[in-house]
């Protein structure tokens, strides 16, 4: 049975969190789901934005929406926690308690995962779908003036039906509206830059493996896990010897697994959840985790491989508005880029810098890019030709490190002159 999806008018709850450690904390603490970071389904909420200042009107809309939910992205992300469990089971090495943890976990993926891995969920679809009409009834004037739509995914499959679903979202609001998709990898470098398909994508610099890498205070990721996760005592209550999974790929590295299994499940249809495994605590030091790894993954003090897509908006935006005729331009990618576009701006805070790695939860929290994240740059101008615009991430108009014209509102200009002092083009 699907589990029934959550649709409602949860307009700045599910997503707004404020910035200190505390908050994030708590908000972790009352929604168990949040702590599984980039699998957070977000709740698809009524959008609450702004209007233009008198004299502006809309010229341009510039998108980037995270595919929707979907199954873990491979086979082998199953087996590495299925696969020893199914092996404990064999030996008779798993606890009384816990074989309950292997019957649920291997029904779960043989009704639900098999042969779908990387797929789009059909969560993932209605996401999107509602997405798109939630973002067209913002901007119900704009629409009505028929902008020129162009939609461009990555060329994997999860991207693209998630485009295919927004765009009939839209269609299903105006059967008028004409809209063009494609999946090119003309269009990686403004989608998913770091691509390995990407022809554009030059000399960039093959980041370490994830235990091998260090981030900017010098901090190793077995060291940020070890201070923060008794992986031991977890595997302590499934095996009858924690140490069962260490010839596989280590206690660690399954109960991480493991992680990723039972959180991404809330994005499949499935009434069976396997949340119990953890502890409260044990739910937020594994986000911790989840989150330091994002951080490394996308934020512009670990890494600045998704650069080519900010100067891509940046550029876009102002062709759009030189055109002078309404335009929309729709991405759809994922995660990754999705968190360092939030963080090179500045949304929200989430260009802070912490002391140490122990602060980056604080106000960088990676279920800010749940399933089918969305945010847009909403460009308007007036008869003076000033250009001034605003950011909505996931429904809400969101905050820049910038002076405010009005509002969320703020001048293209300034937005530029921001990314020019940040990230100079070489």
């Amino acid at each position: 049975m699907m589990r029934k999806f959550l649709i409602g008018v949860l307009a700045g709850v599910a997503l707004a969190i404020p910035a200190s450690a505390q908050s994030v904390r708590e908000a972790v603490y009352a929604d168990p789901a949040r702590a599984g970071g980039v699998y957070y389904m977000m709740p698809v909420t009524a959008y609450s934005v702004t209007a233009p200042p008198k004299g502006y009107e809309p010229v341009y809309l510039s998108h980037y929406g995270r595919h929707g939910a979907r199954y873990l992205l491979n086979d082998t992300q199953y087996e590495r926690s299925l696969g020893v469990l199914r092996a404990a089971h064999d030996e008779d090495a798993l606890t009384e308690l816990d074989e309950r943890l292997w019957q649920e976990a291997s029904a779960y993926f043989e009704e639900t995962c098999r042969f779908r891995a990387g797929d789009l969920t059909p969560l993932g679809w209605e996401q999107h779908y509602r997405i798109a009409q939630e973002i067209y009834k913002a901007n119900r004037k704009f629409f009505r003036k028929k902008p020129a739509i162009t939609a461009g995914a990555t060329q994997v499959p999860r991207c693209i039906v998630s485009m295919a679903a927004f765009c009939q979202g839209l269609v299903k609001m105006d059967p008028s509206l004409d809209i063009y998709e494609a999946a090119s990898k003309f269009d990686l470098d403004e989608i998913n830059p770091h691509a390995t398909e990407n022809p554009r994508r030059e000399n960039v610099r093959m980041e370490e493996g994830r235990y091998k890498r260090r981030d900017p205070w010098g901090t190793g990721l077995k060291e940020f896990i070890d201070a923060r996760v008794d992986y031991m005592a977890i595997a302590g209550r499934i095996f009858k010897d924690p140490d069962f999974p260490k010839p596989f790929r280590g206690t660690r590295a399954f109960v991480t697994d493991l992680y990723d299994l039972v959180f991404n499940m809330q994005c499949t249809p499935t009434e069976r959840s396997l949340m119990w495994l953890f502890t409260p605590d044990e739910r937020y030091s594994l986000w911790e985790v989840n989150n330091y790894i994002h951080y490394m993954e996308s934020a512009p003090p670990a890494t600045k491989r998704d650069l080519p897509a900010l100067w891509n908006l940046v550029d876009d935006g102002d062709r759009a508005v030189a055109a002078g005729k309404p335009a929309v331009r729709l991405r759809f990618g994922y995660d990754t880029v999705f968190l360092a576009t939030l963080s090179m701006v500045g949304a929200d805070g989430f260009d802070i810098v912490p002391g140490s790695a122990d602060g980056i939860s604080a106000t960088w929290y990676n279920f800010r890019a749940p399933m089918a994240a969305t945010l847009y740059f909403l460009l308007c101008k007036n008869r003076e030709g000033d250009v001034i615009f605003k950011l909505v991430v996931n429904g809400a108009d969101a905050t820049l490190p910038l002076e405010a014209v009005s509002g969320p509102w703020y001048r293209w200009n300034d937005l530029k002159a921001l990314i020019a002092s940040r990230f100079p083009r070489g």
